[in-house]
């Protein structure tokens, strides 16, 4: 183990945040050394006795990391359910688009401040995202929740993209 990528990963998973395989390096998606310290085989198990001697699981979903409280596993979080929703709402509005669905997921593809904006203008998303206590306009919402977790990202051409954590749970919610 590493104790600067110890300390490094530690400051972003305690703090909510996913830690991605890649990471967007200028407009280019490259290895993340975190992930790349949390996976090695050699250091794994030690990563996992470490989270479990403060009260957390170490998680993987996908190519990426994150915390939960030990026993909460079948809580879900209000974090995970406003992860979701706005999952749900973005993906509604890329089907209602007649859009790829791998719009999301595509480091040259992704979403146009416009568009998230003209989903969260739409009076049944409004609604969805009201009844998990979202007050703030969607664009904002997906800022502070899935762009600061970093669960998504802005690429090159300002279009949100998810994250390996992004896709992770999006996989998940599919159930793939």
């Amino acid at each position: 183990m590493r104790q600067d990528l110890s300390r490094a990963i530690y400051r972003q998973l305690i703090n909510g945040n996913v830690i991605n395989k890649q990471m967007l390096d200028g407009s280019l998606l490259v290895p993340n050394p975190l992930f790349d310290e949390l996976a090695s085989d050699e250091n794994r198990e030690h990563y996992d006795h470490l989270y479990s001697y403060i009260g957390y699981e170490l998680k993987q979903l996908g190519d990426s990391f994150f915390l939960n409280e030990i026993g909460k596993d079948d809580v879900l979080s209000e974090v995970a359910m406003k992860v979701q929703t706005l999952l749900v709402v973005l993906t509604r509005g890329v089907a209602d688009r007649h859009l790829y669905t791998g719009i999301l997921t595509d480091l040259r593809g992704g979403l146009t401040r416009q568009q998230i904006d003209e989903m969260g203008d739409q009076e049944e998303n409004q609604q969805i995202l009201a009844a998990v206590g979202f007050k703030g306009r969607l664009i904002v919402e997906v800022q502070n929740v899935l762009v600061t977790r970093q669960l998504a990202f802005w690429n090159g051409q300002d279009h949100l993209v998810l994250s390996d954590g992004g896709k992770g749970f999006l996989d998940h919610l599919h159930g793939v």
